[in-house]
């Protein structure tokens, strides 16, 4: 083979590679938006902690006490109320340094009685099962008109 299209060749090889890499990244985070979306819903319903602690990996609730999590969905219910719709916005698909493996993170928006909020989702699928690595919420009130940070 001609050494100028050893470059070319090699130059073509990367990029399938990185095409190949970022379809698999996609798809990633298509198979977890589900989840995502039945997380938020399944927590937001009736502001259950249960039913985060059910589904949070280890390491999330090694770096955040059960009573941390129960707080933090209380305070929710207080800022938001009952919750009319949600609607996921965003994800994406991220490599860690500090968790091996790709996570998922995904913004979704619920409109509540009193306040409008934007949940952040952060999953990890381990085997066949998804496991939530992280649950924030941003709140602002209905007529702030503020996007998500």
């Amino acid at each position: 083979m001609n050494k100028l299209y050893r470059p070319w060749l090699l130059a073509v090889l990367i990029a399938a590679a990185a095409a190949c890499s970022q379809g698999s990244d996609y798809s990633l985070m298509k198979e977890g938006e589900p989840y995502a979306e039945a997380i938020v819903r399944e927590v937001s319903q009736d502001w259950n902690a249960d039913k985060l602690i059910a589904k949070a990996d280890p390491r999330m609730l090694n770096a955040f006490p059960e009573a941390d999590i129960r707080k933090m969905i209380a305070d929710c219910a207080n800022a938001l109320g009952s919750v009319k719709s949600q609607k996921t916005l965003a994800g994406q698909v991220n490599v860690e340094t500090a968790i091996p493996g790709k996570t998922t993170l995904y913004v979704v928006e619920l409109n509540g009685e009193k306040a409008n909020a934007w949940v952040r989702v952060k999953l990890q699928k381990i085997d066949t099962e998804w496991k939530v690595l992280g649950f924030w919420l941003q709140s602002q009130p209905p007529s702030s008109g503020a996007k998500p940070q």
